[in-house]
């Protein structure tokens, strides 16, 4: 593994050319989406998009928007779900066929909405990327809507988990952290508007410290939490929602996700997940995970500041996480 002083030198040569990089990027960035055409969400338009890759769509279909905003538009169209990209938030780039290939991928594993089509260009009358799945059975309830039966749901939520997890993928848990703190870095050098000393050591730190597991690595959700799962009764799962950050990597990372976004409805042990919890792991897994939670605060300042966005929610959601940096990252240099 690299030292500090070699990963540090090497992080300033390269992050000055990015600097410089990034100034051009915005520039021209901002251009470009002042004169990107507005998403019609119209019925009408709705309707003659999905008809354009699907049959039997109504000309003017139901349309009811279930998102808020801060990331994918999530239409119900009749029975189905249209997701659609938007131009610009806090997980950039947006890709349906990204989305649909991990759906595709767990499909028989765990229960999730199955793909019926996907609009892969912008050239059609909603101006937008976006696919078409099924509606999973069942609502989503928030964690202060339960106040019975939470035994049961953490049951099922660590069995649906366990059953992702016997889906294996082609390298090992180390070779799986290098791709994806690269793909991080990357994220950070496109998106950050500007230097982060914190999340840099951060960065350092986790390369230096990343375990060397010669375990395959598996299918992981990366947003594996009980906003994301949907219920038809007390422990009952419907169906697993939101895929675009799916990943081969630790299942570790998943274990820790749920410790911090979950609530109480956390994976504690091996009961009902089925997998053995290694205890080193999941305290790294924990700060991987915060630092990689990051780049969607990035992403979203980047895409206001771009103007690709003009919902003041994201320069919010960004400057929270330029402060949780300062107060969070710490260990990192600790």
């Amino acid at each position: 593994m690299l030292s500090y002083a070699l990963l540090a030198q090497h992080s300033r040569r390269r992050y000055w050319a990015a600097d410089l990089a990034q100034w051009f990027a915005t520039l021209i960035g901002y251009e470009v989406a002042r004169y990107a055409p507005r998403v019609d969400l119209s019925p009408a338009a709705v309707g003659q998009a999905v008809a354009g890759v699907l049959d039997g769509v109504d000309a003017v279909p139901r349309v009811e928007r279930l998102d808020r905003g801060f990331s994918w538009v999530t239409l119900a169209v009749n029975d189905m779900i249209v997701r659609v990209a938007p131009r610009g938030g806090s997980l950039d780039p947006y890709d349906p066929q990204a989305e649909a290939a991990n759906l595709r991928r767990v499909e028989g594993f765990v229960p999730a909405p199955r793909v019926l089509a996907v609009q892969a260009e912008s050239d059609n009358p909603i101006g937008r990327p976006f696919g078409v799945h099924t509606r999973v059975p069942g609502q989503v309830l928030r964690l202060d809507d339960v106040s019975e039966h939470q035994p049961e749901y953490i049951s099922a939520a660590g069995q649906a988990l366990g059953e992702l997890h016997n889906l294996t993928a082609p390298m090992t848990v180390a070779e799986a952290y290098d791709a994806e703190l690269d793909r991080t870095e990357a994220v950070y050098r496109r998106a950050a508007p500007g230097r982060h000393p914190e999340f840099e050591a951060a960065l350092m730190w986790l390369r230096t410290h990343r375990p060397d597991c010669n375990e395959s690595a598996v299918w992981c959700h990366g947003d594996f939490r009980f906003a994301n799962l949907s219920w038809t009764g007390p422990g009952q799962l419907g169906g697993v929602l939101d895929w675009e950050r799916a990943w081969a990597g630790d299942p570790m990372c998943d274990v820790a996700f749920t410790h911090r976004f979950s609530g109480w409805c956390t994976i504690e042990d091996s009961t009902h997940y089925g997998h053995p919890i290694d205890r080193e792991r999941l305290a790294y897994a924990a700060r991987f995970e915060r630092v990689r939670s990051f780049t969607a605060s990035m992403r979203a300042i980047r895409a206001w500041l771009d103007g690709r966005s003009d919902d003041p929610r994201l320069l919010t959601i960004g400057r929270r996480g330029e402060h949780a940096m300062k107060a969070e990252l710490g260990w990192a240099t600790g």
